[in-house]
Order: C-alpha cells, then structure tokens, then sequence
C-alpha cells in the first residue's frame, strides 16, 4: 500500500492543490463574467492552511508534549509577513501616484487593517452599510482571507493545549481523542453558524472569521482522520477524481449570485480535503503527471506572492495605461505577475524566512513584524494627512468655481451658449465633501419618531411643510431641498431607509438582496401611518428603483399607486424620477483611469434611462382622477446620445449611482421651478 499524506514529508498534491486555487481566484478576479465561481479557490486555500498549520503543532506535541506558542507565532510571521508588507508598502507608494485623492484614503485605510489583520473585519462593516461611501475595490481588498486565517490561528493553538490538558487530566492522556472531540465540535458549530448568519446577512458572512472557521477545521481534521484510517489504493483514486470534479464544479458553475459561504461552501471544501487524503494515487493514475509537473510544483510554490501580487497590478494598471482592461492587458498581468512572484518568492519570503537572528529568537522576530506593521501604520497616518490636505485645497477650489457661468446643470440648460458642457478644462476629481447624505445644520430627529426628520431655518410658522420620502436617492436630494427650503421658508420632513422604496408591494428584493417582510414593506407601512401627523402639504418621492425587484412582477407599479393615493388623501404627491443610471460604472474611478477624457465614461441613453416601476405607476397614475405629478430633471443630465458622467466642469456621480452633493446643489433652480 502506498504512503499517506501523513507520513510523508514533501507532498506535491498539497503543492498542486495551491496552484489550482490561486489559478481559480486569479482568473475570477481578471475574467468574472467567465469563471464566475473562482473565488472558491479562496475556500481551498483555507482547508490546506488548516490542514498544513495543525500538522505541524500535532507534529510538536508528539515531539516535546507541549507547543511553543512563541515559536509558533514567530514562524508564521517570518513566512507571512515579510512579503505581505513589502506589498502594503508599495501599494501605499503606488497610490500616491495613481489613485485619485478620496479613493487613495479608502485604500490607506485598508492598508492599514490589512497590516494588522483586520482587513476582513473592515470590509464587513462596509459591507453591511448601504451608501457608506463611494468606495470601490481597494488594492489590497484581496487581504481579507489573510485576516481571517491569522484571526483563526490566534485561538487555534491555545485549542490544542486546551484539548491537552484535558487529555492528561481525565481522558487517559488520549490526546488525538481529545483535540478530535474539540476540533469537531468547532467545525460543526462555525458550520452551522456559516449557514445562518449567510442566510441573515451574506455580506458581512462572507468575511468574517466564524462563518469561516470551519473551513480551516475541516483541514485539521483531515489530519486526525488519517492518523486513524488508512484509505485503499482505489479508495484513493477515487477520492482524488472526486475533489478535482467537485474543484471544477465549483469554479465553474458558482456564481456571485451563489448563496455563499453557507452550505454552497461546502463542495470546495469537501472536495479539497478530498484531494488531500487520497494523497500519492500512484503512477497509474493521469492526473500523477500532472500533479508533479514542474510548471504546477512551481506554481504552488509560489501561490502565496502570486495572490499577493496580482490584485494590485489589476487595480493600478487601468490608472497607468488610462483605459480599462483588454484581454491583452489582462494576459500581461499574468506575465508580469508571475516574474513578480518569483522574484518575491526568492528576494522576499525566502531571504527574510531563514535569517538566523530571526529564526533563534522568537522574540527578536515578533518584534521584527510588530516593528514593520508600524511603518506602514505610520505611513498611513502620513498619506491620510496628505489626503485632507488636497480635500480642503479642492474643496476651496470647488467653492470659487460655483461662480462662473454654465458651471454644472445650468450649462445642460444653456447648450447654445455653453459649448463644452459635457467636456472639461482639467481633472474634475471627487471629494469627500461631494457625499450627498450627512446632515444639514438645523435637521433634528422627531422626538417619538425615529423614522423622521425636521428641518427648518426659518422664523415662526413655515409656509409649507414637504415631506421627502425614499432610500438614499431621495436623500441625495437633500442639498437642494435645504436650499429651496431656505428661500420659501419651508419646513422639510426627512423619512428615508437606505435599501427601500417606499411602496406596498408584498415581497422586495434590493440588489440581489431579499427584503425581510418587515423591513421595507413594514418601513412603508410605519410611515404612511405617521406621515399625516405631520400635515405637510407635499409629499415628494424617489427611489432606487433599478435595482429592485418586486415579486410578483407586476406587484411593484401597483404597490407605488397603493401607497401614493394613501398620501393623497392628505397631501399632494409628487413623484421625482431616478437619476440616470450608469451601467454599473463606479464614475470618480473611471474620470481618474480617463483623465482629460471624461466623454469616456458616458453613458448610453437607453442605458441609463430604463423603464422602470416607478415611471410606470406615474403614467398609470396620469389615467385616474387624482394623477400624481411626475418631476423628470434628467434632461439636465443627458442629451439625445448619451448621459455624463461630468456636466459644466462638476461631477455628476459620487459613486455608481449617487449624484454629487455639488451637481445636486446646481440642479437647485430647476427643482425650485417643477415643484412651484
């Protein structure tokens, strides 16, 4: 019988096993659309990790009895760390030169939890507030996973000593039974952790630490389960062929749509432990010569810097070569990644991993790492201040240019006489300042009703109260709302819930996202029943309604008129179109890859302008004896062609989907005049 995993030294299936997983994430990140499920290969790198990492402590405690934590955590910083933080540090240089100012502090700040292994952590608060910014993918967002796995390598030692001790006390010192009994109640408990809370909150269940654990205990119990049973030669092969279909499966037929990491996680994992207890197949099998080809030995050997290395290339690159990325673009990452993890493999990781100072005092190492986090937290601090300082010089600059003629929507509605109203002079970069949420001076939360706001400026009695009722692209509004509120002495009452249109249809899904039944439909109820309390004369209305979906199909029109003729019964009702969509392009990214050439990142009219349930109730609605008024101002954001993506020297977007707080404030006189 041929030897298992477990008792050799060198295996070149875990080896093969590496370069499949970085092959399947390096190609879902460069080609999404096509192998949609590679970031499975993230999944398969957790199962070898945990397999690898509690080979070796169970190794150290056949050995002496007990484990050196010390020594422990100074290993996996001699091999993790040198490389992770020549990465960090170039990242933090490159950004300097190419990002545009308020992406380059997004990406600080992830270089920053990245250092310290939070990264995942801070994607999962993001993940989890709509509209939170205008974020889009940092160069380093790719460090997640290296979070989560040194988060679960934090606790997973003091398991085993834990498991130990209570081996030695009162299980007849049977310590495989008692790290077994351990592990398994850890991986079963994270397990079914990872399938609730995926089923509550995907985005946030997709980064942290225990809806992944599991993964990383299924490795480790590979090793007790081959310290226990062998496997037959044909069980084996079978096993190998069966982790490499399931490999394949995954790659190639999940989605982003997948319900992921959940049960759906499951197959990758499986599969990859699979390919590890079969172990040596032998030479009979085909995929032997496959597995210990040089070109695949050598790829997992150099997994780790190639998933270090090729997320940046494909974030800077667009920003040097000033277009999006072609398939030979694309192929040349590749390349260049490929020399790039060479070079770090041997100049990096393996120059730093064995020099002797390092290696015969843990302590002289860990503080080696805890010294180099530092310089790039110190770094970080140095590129954030720099970044405020260029905020407040554009935003001075911002407030200087609102004074010149055909500046912003005004140069839309005076084509003739503005020539270059969708061309600009120089770079129109976003700011932080341009966010359209955040409160206005004088807005107060309703005492009693959380749901609201009020706002007024005025003195005594406002002329008018307007509701504004919607997600966050009726608070997009708000700038413009604050100043026409101020001139007519209004009162403005804000109701907003990022996600929901307010509507009474039965069932909401919100960016692939399904809607609990309390939570929109519940919002739409709760204030309809409190808005008349306010008495206000108008009730304006918008909403994200392009990335909704109302089931059933022809329930979300008919939930908009449900809920308008409610308000009618005490207000006038005005329905405010959505603004041009932009075919998912994330705008201030796309003015920095083209700049000077913000033509680039127009939009097809008939892109940006669908039909949706929201003009559709309104021309329902136009049929009955009490028609809502339907506002469209998107004449101001597109000609007969095209939609802009910068209109009069302003950018029009402060993401994918918002507009700016500066073009919204251009657009004031016109909303002032539809709703007079």
């Amino acid at each position: 019988m041929r030897t298992t995993s477990g008792t050799r030294g060198f295996l070149p299936e875990i080896q093969a096993l590496r370069a499949v997983a970085v092959t399947l994430v390096v190609l879902f990140h460069l080609w999404p659309h096509r192998f949609t499920g590679g970031y499975v290969g993230v999944d398969a790198f957790f199962v070898i990790s945990g397999y690898l990492i509690t080979s070796h402590l169970l190794r150290e405690v056949d050995a002496t009895g007990r484990l050196d934590l010390a020594a422990f955590y100074a290993r996996r910083a001699r091999r993790l760390l040198p490389a992770s933080l020549a990465v960090l540090l170039v990242c933090l240089v490159a950004a300097l030169f190419l990002l545009p100012v308020e992406l380059r502090a997004v990406n600080a700040k992830e270089i920053l939890a990245s250092a310290f292994y939070v990264q995942n952590l801070y994607l999962a608060t993001k993940a989890v507030t709509y509209s939170a910014s205008n974020d889009v993918a940092s160069s380093v967002q790719h460090f997640w996973s290296l979070s989560a796995e040194e988060q679960f390598y934090l606790f997973w030692p003091s398991l085993i000593m834990a498991s130990l001790f209570v081996a030695r006390r009162w299980l007849r010192r049977r310590t495989t039974t008692s790290i077994g009994m351990s592990l398994l109640g850890l991986t079963l408990l994270s397990f079914a952790f990872s399938v609730w809370f995926t089923d509550t909150n995907q985005s946030a269940a997709y980064f942290i630490t225990p809806t992944r654990a599991w993964e990383f205990g299924l490795g480790a119990l590979v090793v007790l389960v081959q310290r226990r049973w062998s496997v037959s030669d044909r069980g084996r092969l079978v096993l190998r062929w069966a982790g490499v279909a399931g490999l394949a499966v995954a790659g190639l037929t999940f989605t982003e749509a997948t319900v992921f990491p959940g049960y759906a996680a499951a197959l990758p994992c499986l599969a990859t432990a699979a390919v590890i207890v079969a172990g040596d197949t032998g030479a009979r099998d085909p995929l032997s010569a496959l597995v210990r080809a040089r070109a695949t030995q050598w790829l997992g050997n150099v997994s780790y810097s190639v998933y270090l290395v090729h997320w940046p290339l494909i974030v800077f690159t667009p920003y040097v070569l000033g277009s999006v990325l072609s398939w030979p673009a694309k192929v040349g990452i590749i390349g260049v990644t490929l020399v790039l993890a060479h070079l770090s493999k041997r100049y990096v990781e393996d120059a730093t991993r064995h020099v002797p100072v390092l290696v015969r005092s843990p302590r002289r190492a860990l503080s080696a790492a805890l010294a180099g986090m530092l310089v790039i937290g110190v770094g970080v601090g140095a590129s954030l201040a720099q970044v405020q300082r260029q905020e407040d010089q554009l935003a001075q600059a911002i407030a200087q240019g609102g004074t010149r003629p055909c500046f912003g929507a005004e140069a839309m509605a005076r084509r003739v006489d503005c020539p270059r109203a969708v061309t600009a002079d120089e770079d129109t970069p976003v700011v932080k300042a341009d966010a359209p949420w955040g409160g206005l001076p004088g807005c107060r939360i309703v005492p009693g009703t959380p749901l609201a706001v009020r706002c007024y400026w005025g003195p005594g009695t406002p002329a008018k109260t307007v509701a504004v009722i919607g997600d966050s692209h009726a608070e997009q509004w708000r700038s413009a709302l604050g100043l026409i509120a101020r001139r007519r002495n209004w009162a403005i009452i804000e109701m907003y819930r990022g996600g929901c249109a307010a509507n009474y249809a039965p069932a909401v899904v919100f960016e692939g996202r399904a809607q609990t039944p309390d939570s929109c439909l519940g919002w739409s109820h709760s204030l309809s029943a409190r808005l008349q309390a306010f008495h206000p004369s108008l009730v304006l209305t918008t909403a994200f309604v392009r990335a909704t979906q109302f089931a059933p199909g022809s329930s979300g029109a008919q939930g908009f008129l449900d809920i308008w003729s409610e308000w009618q019964r005490f207000a006038k009702v005005v329905v405010l179109a959505d603004i041009p969509g932009t075919g998912g392009k994330n705008q201030p990214q796309c003015l920095a890859i083209h700049a000077g050439h913000p033509l680039a990142c127009s939009t097809d009219r008939a892109t940006a302008l669908p039909d949706d349930d929201l003009h559709r109730a309104a021309r329902l609605s136009s049929r009955t004896a009490h028609p809502v008024r339907l506002v469209d101002l998107n004449r101001y954001f597109c000609d007969h062609p095209a939609c802009y993506a910068v209109i009069g020297g302003v950018p029009v977007y402060y993401d994918s989907d918002h507009m700016t707080r500066r073009f919204a404030v251009t657009l004031t006189p016109y909303l002032e005049a539809a709703l007079a």
